[in-house]
């Protein structure tokens, strides 16, 4: 049976610059299909499986893949569901984009031309692309002339993809079973991203002792399973402050922070900026 080809037509506005950014919420499962474009997808909550005639990849929040024109997949078992796919046109993607093809992690997650490479990024990196993404969304949807919308999307695209290329090249490489093996953990901590979590809570969650747990997050993560779960609750406090619906107290208080002190501590500490200065950011990325 002949999978669907999904054509540039369908989505590129501009001949010109071939860059469109779907969110897909919830995305439902789809079958083998492939682009006739590249595709950047971004797992930004919930969880399923992308699969190939080959082989399966679980996704979760925090998966990224890169998937070139040709190569088919679909997804399944989906729940919750949430993508951001960057669909890239093929004369728009170069692969000599200046020094940023020396960069090893460039060259392993862009530069393959067959399977699916597959990065997984912590909650803190992905609250601080995601404005970045956003922000791509807004400029590549504006059709007039004149307001400098191509350039602009064009420099996301490659902030992205110059940000992808140095978090692949830290991340240790064997890491994906151990990442099975923490599944639940994690799945524990995003229903919990409301409160602390105590490290007696994640090990009865884990079934495995504290010194494997903390050696399992700091191989796969270079944080410690506490220090993870803060990463998480400070991921949504961005998420709530991106919504604009609460105040900052109102924020510290649905992240289970109950010292607004402690909240504005931790959150530096993670995002390296206050968050009013996120919020100020936040803001101005909206204008």
């Amino acid at each position: 049976m002949t999978s669907t080809v999904l054509t540039g037509n369908t989505f590129f506005f501009e001949p010109d610059l071939q860059l469109r950014v779907v969110k897909r919420d919830p995305e439902i499962p789809y079958s083998l299909h492939s682009h006739e474009f590249y595709e950047l997808v971004f797992v930004i909550a919930g969880n399923g499986i992308n699969f190939t005639q080959s082989e399966e990849q679980p996704i979760r929040e925090g998966s990224v893949f890169f998937i070139s024109p040709g190569i088919e997949h679909g997804y399944k078992k989906t729940e919750n569901l949430v993508l951001y796919n960057i669909l890239i046109g093929k004369n728009l993607f170069a692969k000599n984009f200046l020094d940023l093809s020396e960069l090893p992690g460039f060259q392993s997650l862009f530069c393959k031309t067959d399977g699916i490479p597959f990065l997984h990024i912590n909650p803190s990196q992905l609250a601080e692309l995601l404005p970045t993404l956003q922000q791509m969304e807004r400029e590549t949807d504006i059709q007039e002339v004149g307001t400098g919308a191509k350039t602009m999307a064009y420099s996301c695209l490659l902030i992205l993809l110059v940000s992808l290329s140095r978090i692949y090249d830290e991340v240790p490489r064997d890491n994906n079973q151990v990442v099975r093996r923490l599944s639940g953990v994690i799945d524990f901590m995003d229903r919990n991203k409301d409160q602390a979590l105590s490290t007696k809570d994640l090990i009865k969650v884990a079934n495995m002792s504290s010194s494997t747990l903390n050696r399992y997050f700091q191989h796969c993560t270079a944080l410690s399973p506490i220090e993870f779960h803060i990463h998480k609750r400070i991921a949504y406090a961005c998420t709530l402050i991106q919504e604009g619906n609460l105040s900052m107290s109102e924020i510290s208080e649905a992240t289970g922070f109950s010292d607004p002190n402690y909240f504005s501590r931790q959150f530096r500490k993670v995002m390296s900026m206050s968050p009013k200065q996120y919020q100020r950011i936040w803001t101005s990325h909206l204008g």
